[in-house]
């Protein structure tokens, strides 16, 4: 014990924490910055033992920061109270350098005002050494961007007591072209190196530009081909400064997979899942070695007394096979479904797309496509027979700056899309349809996410339509399917189709019988908002939880919206961490129902793959 003792003092001692430990830490003089933001830049805190030289590196560390704030003069001396266990730092923060006048050689007029309304640095504003440092970064891109590779910037200060003279000195340098475009690190025979170059919209002996070059390795990098995209500027063999050779250092990644999919939900007004989602997916991203994509999806849903909805549909796009960058997109679908009633009910809907998109940047897409649809039903001529066709033209964007696909932390989602039904491309519908879709992603202290969107549709006939001819699988709905989870699938609408009914056990007392009815709803007009708080995955980064609120409204018009037609309900849920993705399990209630242990009234539970968005 004693010689326990011993070593523990001497260990104190080397450390220099013999005067006991620091139960508050405080500043005082600081003007300019709380005491919060100063407590981050401390390497002690609060509950360790004092330590000397830990507090003079802490003051040399605060020093340093004033200095890099404009403060040269600022002084910190630390003060330890071993009988109150305080630690104070007494702050003598001096005067702040600030800039009197700016002053660039080297630049043209048009240039110098460029960079002065570009730069940090302003008249009046601190001299800070994040400014000089962004300054200089600004003046070198603004030169590169304009092909000139080789600029360089000096920085000269002459002060007056606390006030700046600012000397930026601007040498360019010679302008330079590209020489060549080359790819390394993938064989011609593995990606064909036209459709690389065609990717990166270069061509040699086009001006150096800075910006194009990063949009190239942007460009090369949302094909999804490569998981590392480096690019290296060699000046050519002759020597000669003015050109440039660009080499893309590619790093493949697979390029085909098979995605598997599944997860159950339940009924309207049901606690115990009755129904299976599964799917099964094959894509390849470079077929024929010029980025062509392929997929095919095939889903099938049964329920447990026998129904189902299945279906099967292929992407497939062209990269770069038209002028001016456009890509050719096909997507041709089928899907069928079996309701089992008085009769079986067979619906299919065959419907194809044909479109062209082009990429403006690695986060914003443009598509126009053609698209047509018909839809037919066994045996024909039913009450609510629903078939016809539709023909429709659309003009769409996707704008996605998400960091992750499948868990994202940070970005934003913006999809929208206008259709024009009917007249003048035929089909049994004639309409114009409206939806958006915006999802955004905050990061939120300890790693938490928030997460909410917001979507939006309308739909409204011409040419003499009235609102009721339109058919329903042309409407919205809600529910389910990560939309207001609180309600089955197409639970929401004023516009219903019967898809099925169950008769209840007789009642024990009176021996009657009652049924339930199911019906999917659809209307015209649709609003949905979300907003799901995220935690970090925790036991080794399996298992996540979210809390989550859906609102909703499917109806027919601004003018005629009934009580029935708007929903809303809280949930909670697991997140499953998977390499293909997480497994979510959703619990939510419908709010304007009332609560009880009935199985029918409990809420509803949904277990799918992937986030609800």
């Amino acid at each position: 014990m004693v010689a326990y003792s011993l070593r523990l003092l001497a260990l104190l001692l080397l450390l220099g924490a013999g005067e006991g430990r620091i139960r508050r830490i405080r500043f005082k003089g600081n003007h300019h910055f709380s005491n919060s933001r100063l407590s981050n830049i401390l390497y002690t805190s609060r509950n360790e033992l004092y330590s000397p030289p830990m507090v003079a590196a802490d003051s040399s560390e605060l020093v340093r920061f004033y200095r890099n704030q404009g403060f040269p003069w600022a002084e910190i001396k630390p003060e330890y109270n071993k009988s109150k266990n305080k630690l104070i730092y007494y702050v003598k923060e001096g005067g702040r350098l600030k800039i009197k006048s700016i002053r660039i050689i080297g630049a043209s007029a048009s240039d110098e005002n460029a960079i002065l309304a570009k730069i940090p640095l302003k008249k009046k504003s601190p001299f800070t050494l994040f400014g000089q440092q962004e300054t200089e970064r600004i003046i070198k891109r603004y030169y590169k961007d304009r092909s000139y590779p080789y600029v360089v910037v000096n920085m000269d200060t002459t002060t007056q007591g606390t006030e700046i003279e600012l000397t930026l000195s601007v040498v360019p340098g010679k302008r330079a072209w590209i020489s060549s475009i080359s790819f390394s690190g993938v064989a011609p025979s593995a990606v064909n190196p036209d459709f690389l170059l065609r990717t990166t919209r270069l061509k040699a002996g086009e001006r150096y530009s800075a910006a194009r070059l990063d949009r190239a390795s942007r460009l090369l990098y949302s094909t999804s081909l490569f998981s590392r995209v480096r690019m290296n500027l060699l000046t050519v063999s002759s020597g000669r400064e003015d050109s440039l050779d660009v080499v893309f250092q590619l790093t493949p990644t697979k390029t085909h997979a098979v995605l598997v999919g599944g997860g159950v939900q339940t009924a309207e007004n049901e606690f115990i899942p009755d129904r299976l989602l599964l799917s099964l997916g094959w894509e390849h991203l470079n077929i024929f070695h010029r980025g062509v994509t392929l997929s095919s999806e095939v889903t099938l849903s049964p329920t447990f007394r026998g129904d189902y909805e299945t279906g099967f549909e292929i992407r497939n796009r062209y990269p770069n096979i038209l002028p001016w960058g456009l890509a050719l997109a096909l997507s041709p679908y089928w899907k069928h479904r079996l309701n089992r009633d008085t009769i079986n009910i067979f619906t299919h809907i065959l419907g194809g797309e044909a479109g062209i998109e082009k990429d403006f940047s690695d986060k914003l897409r443009v598509g126009l496509s053609a698209q047509a649809k018909q839809v037919w039903q066994i045996p024909k001529n039913l009450p609510f027979d629903e078939t016809g066709s539709t023909n429709f033209l659309r003009f769409s964007l996707i704008y996605d700056s998400r960091d992750d696909f499948f868990n994202p932390n940070s970005g934003v989602f913006f999809s929208p899309y206008a259709d024009w039904a009917g007249r003048p491309f035929g089909g049994d519908n004639d309409f114009v349809r409206f939806n958006a879709e915006f999802r955004n992603y905050l990061a939120l202290p300890f790693d938490a996410v928030l997460a909410w969107r917001l979507r939006g549709g309308l739909i409204a006939p011409h040419s003499g339509m009235r609102y009721e001819d339109i058919s329903l699988f042309e409407k919205f709905t809600l529910g389910g399917s990560g939309t207001v989870r609180a309600l089955s699938d197409r639970a929401l609408g004023p516009d219903s189709i019967l898809v099925n009914f169950r008769p209840n056990p007789p009642d024990p007392v009176t021996g009657e019988v009652d049924t339930t009815w199911f019906f999917d709803h659809y209307g015209t007009l649709l609003l949905l908002y979300s907003f799901e708080l995220r935690t970090p995955y925790m036991f080794n980064n399996l298992i996540g939880f979210a809390f989550f609120m859906d609102v909703g409204m499917c109806a027919r018009d601004g003018d005629n919206i009934r009580d029935e037609d708007r929903a809303w309900g809280p949930g909670a849920g697991i997140r499953i961490n998977t390499p293909i993705g997480p497994v979510r399990i959703d619990y939510a209630k419908n709010a304007l129902t009332p609560y009880s242990w009935e199985p029918r009234e409990i809420g509803r539970i949904e277990l799918g793959f992937l986030q609800a968005f």
